[in-house]
């Protein structure tokens, strides 16, 4: 039986006082959204450093129709064109119709865009009808917006930083949200926090997979606890694989950046055949999914595990000036941008579903919000379209903002009180459960061995092809191990990631046997056609509970 904490709240050691809201994650959906509730007590919690997060690692930009003859509304058709029948328009248009305005707020605390003869320089990226990326030091924007959005709420007063901290789960009572529970790594101390409002911005679930783009820290640890909590999980079986990832000599990963496409490469199979041409209209700027099922077929059929990126008929000084990040890259392992063709395969980059939100950021449970990749919103689908991740995390914070802001504004001491009284209700139901208020050691466990193991069979049966076979040969290795009690009530980082890991992967894997067709990044090879009669609809999990939502 999986527990409803990793660890019993009744071996917490400290409540610290009420705080008006938590953010869990330093990314740009975290600190965009403690940034605008500046004026109250906030508290932003984070794994890693504040800097590490999957925004820093955003090279290609982000997407607004911020100049003639763009506008939103070709934003959106993009948009409801790559989610592949399953975005809800609404959700759409809220993304698109906002983002120009989210431009000129991030250039407000200091991010510096690229500018080309006076304006905001603009590239194109798969999917894209126009060019309207906006992208920083060349092929740094992530980065460029991590560092400001760090720095500007280092400076506010009222929101106070905790690195280096593991929220383990979610505080609920009567499906209300109480605060979190987590496990502070500098000291090993197991603490509550108290707050009336929580807002999960965790990031990805890249560590499920051997390939990914993501940071170390990427384990769903945002979407397992909001699971344990009874939070819905939507079109979780939608994992998008990144088309253009590079080995590097040491056998690390790095993202080329879509960009490079958008400014004109090509894609061509391991005899230097252009294999795009004919297959879509936009060719290599075709949507992902698109572009990672001809790779595919394209790799199996030369029988390369790679095709080659060519940018060697682009301009040296463009490149230069716009993919500096890149070129240093391959400088470091022999190559020349200019000069090489450059071998890519696809890696996992991001998770189109995740917590089921409604348009304001709430999540099933009361006064739990939830924001970025660990959200599922509705505006993706079932693919997202390129560059509109950072600047969904950018509009949903603003909206989670406006709800958040709305209720502070009168808070209730009652409230507060509440809470408190309902946390102590919950440590005392723990204490039934605990002996004493000692964590055993538990089973020694060869977590690194578990680890790859699971990672191995997410990426060769839960990957970028899918069959029935495959996903219950994966679903018997989750069974096997998710039940183990030793894996909870430790005091281990990576046993409790393991574990969060494979409640994530639990999630992924029932959606994916559910859904018997192919649609965006949600390839099964023995369903291979789209199903839009009996499948064009979501998949909601919560506990144990499948339901669906019809999309019109």
């Amino acid at each position: 039986m999986i527990p409803r904490y990793l660890i019993n709240p009744a071996y917490s050691t400290k409540i610290y006082p009420y705080s008006d809201c938590i953010m869990i994650g330093s990314g740009i959906a975290g600190l965009s959204t403690a940034i605008r509730l500046s004026k109250h007590d906030i508290k932003v919690i984070t794994k890693s450093s504040p800097s590490t997060s999957t925004t820093w690692y955003a090279q290609g930009g982000i997407a607004a129709a911020v100049k003639k003859p763009d506008w939103w509304k070709k934003h959106f058709e993009d948009t409801i064109v790559a989610g592949q029948g399953l975005s809800d328009k609404k959700a759409v248009e809220i993304l698109v119709k906002n983002a120009p305005s989210m431009i000129e707020k991030l250039i407000e605390i200091g991010t510096k865009f690229d500018i080309a003869e006076g304006e905001i320089s603009l590239t194109t990226e798969g999917g894209h009808s126009h060019a309207r990326v906006l992208h920083a030091g060349g092929d740094a924007t992530g980065e460029e917006i991590e560092k400001k959005l760090v720095s500007f709420t280092k400076g506010l007063k009222q929101v106070d930083f905790n690195p280096d901290y593991f929220v383990l789960d979610i505080l609920t009572f009567k499906n209300k949200c109480l605060g979190v529970i987590g496990l502070d790594l500098k000291n090993d101390s197991i603490e509550i926090h108290p707050s009336s409002n929580v807002l999960i911005a965790t990031g990805g679930i890249g560590q499920l997979y051997e390939l990914s783009t993501n940071p170390s820290i990427s384990t769903g640890d945002g979407i397992a606890m909001a699971h344990r909590a009874g939070a819905d999980i939507m079109d979780i079986e939608f994992v998008q694989f990144h088309p253009t990832v590079f080995r590097t000599n040491d056998d690390k990963l790095f993202l080329i950046s879509e960009a490079l496409r958008g400014e004109g490469a090509y894609l061509r199979d391991c005899r230097g055949n252009r294999f795009m041409v004919g297959k879509h209209p936009q060719e290599e700027l075709a949507p992902r999914d698109i572009v990672v099922k001809e790779m595919i077929k394209t790799m199996d059929k030369s029988k390369c595990n790679f095709v080659y990126l060519d940018a060697t008929h682009i301009s040296k000084s463009h490149l230069k000036i716009r993919f500096p990040n890149i070129i240093s890259k391959l400088k470091e392992n022999g190559l020349d941008l200019k000069k090489d063709l450059i071998k890519v395969s696809p890696a996992e980059h991001y998770l189109s579903g995740g917590i089921r939100t409604d348009y304001n950021g709430r999540t099933s449970i009361e006064r739990l919000y939830s924001c970025g990749e660990t959200s599922a919103t509705g505006a993706h689908g079932a693919n997202r379209l390129a560059s509109n991740s950072l600047m969904e995390g950018l509009v949903y914070g603003w909206k989670i903002y406006q709800d958040i802001e709305t209720k502070l504004r009168s808070p209730s001491k009652d409230t507060v009180r509440e809470i408190l009284s309902d946390i102590n209700k919950i440590i005392e139901e723990g204490k039934n459960i605990v002996k004493d208020n000692k964590i055993a050691a538990g089973t020694r466990i060869d977590i690194k061995t578990l680890i790859s193991s699971l990672r191995s069979i997410m990426s060769s049966e839960v990957g970028i092809l899918r069959d029935r076979s495959g996903l219950d040969e994966a679903k018997g290795f989750i069974d096997f191990h998710i039940g183990n009690q030793n894996l909870y009530n430790r005091k281990d980082k990576d046993i409790l990631e393991f574990a969060n890991m494979l409640a994530v992967a639990d999630l992924i894997i029932k959606a994916a046997t559910i859904r018997e067709e192919s649609r965006g990044t949600h390839l099964r090879s023995d369903f291979p056609d789209k199903d839009d009669k009996n499948w064009k609809k979501h998949i909601i999990i919560k506990k144990d509970k499948i339901s669906f939502k019809r999309v019109e």
